[in-house]
């Protein structure tokens, strides 16, 4: 009786001992997973950097604006994270060298540039497939980021909630930072009135229960200060490609 009574004892110890020695070594592979999983999201931005530093910038404050939505609107941990990869890594697709005289150029997109940048998203989400494992939804999330909430973006026409929220997100932080930061060829415009345009735009292209975040006072002051701080950078930019051109 007591040899059985040790005996199971010990069995009990060997499966605590087992259960949390498999539970350090899970937290270990994690953690080793979720540094390589950041190296890699970092890699990606510098050849985004190499190829285009202004899309680099821009995605930058991309995903700094949607972190705010994103902080207003309650998301979640793991949807939070997702959001930031898909901000970050969104124009990723424009890297491919199909588009390098689109991206490159000096002038406002003709009619057949236009339909060629269009297909950015299907490479964006190419190119992110292999992260799809950690962020499960972020390939269509980053295939959806031009679609309109009425159903008249691109690339597949999606409508309302059949676009990911998270595609609605970047779609309006996107829009925002277009408005507001200066392009080779234009001037940004003031945030105020970019504001403006994003409310008009409720119901139409802009998911209408986000642009009622927008208005939110603490929205609104942290989104004006990365718009602040983005021309700030922009103009830096021009400063040095003058210095070494």
């Amino acid at each position: 009786m007591k040899t059985e009574t040790l005996r199971r004892k010990l069995v009990s110890a060997a499966t605590t001992i087992g259960g949390i020695l498999w539970l350090r070594s899970s937290r270990r592979r994690r953690r080793r997973d979720a540094r390589l999983h950041r190296s890699f999201t970092e890699v990606l931005l510098h050849v985004l950097s190499a190829g285009d530093a202004a899309t680099e910038r821009h995605s930058r404050r991309v995903a700094e604006l949607t972190g705010v939505l994103a902080a207003e609107a309650g998301l979640g941990q793991k949807k939070r994270r997702t959001l930031r990869i898909a901000s970050l890594l969104h124009d990723m697709g424009k890297v491919d060298e199909e588009f390098y005289d689109i991206v490159h150029g000096r002038a406002a997109l003709d009619r057949e540039e236009r339909a060629r940048i269009e297909h950015h998203p299907y490479r964006t989400a190419h190119l992110l497939a292999p992260l799809e494992w950690a962020h499960p939804g972020l390939t269509r999330i980053v295939a959806s980021h031009h679609e309109r909430w009425d159903g008249r973006g691109y690339p597949q026409g999606l409508h309302g909630e059949e676009i990911p929220e998270a595609a609605r997100m970047i779609a309006l932080a996107d829009a925002f930072d277009a408005m507001t930061q200066r392009r080779v060829y234009r001037d940004g415009g003031a945030v105020g009135e970019a504001i403006r345009e994003i409310c008009t735009g409720a119901g139409e292209q802009f998911d209408p229960t986000l642009v009622d975040l927008l208005r939110s006072p603490g929205v609104r002051r942290k989104w004006i200060a990365v718009a602040r701080k983005g021309r700030v950078e922009e103009m830096e930019a021009e400063a040095q490609a003058a210095e070494s051109g």
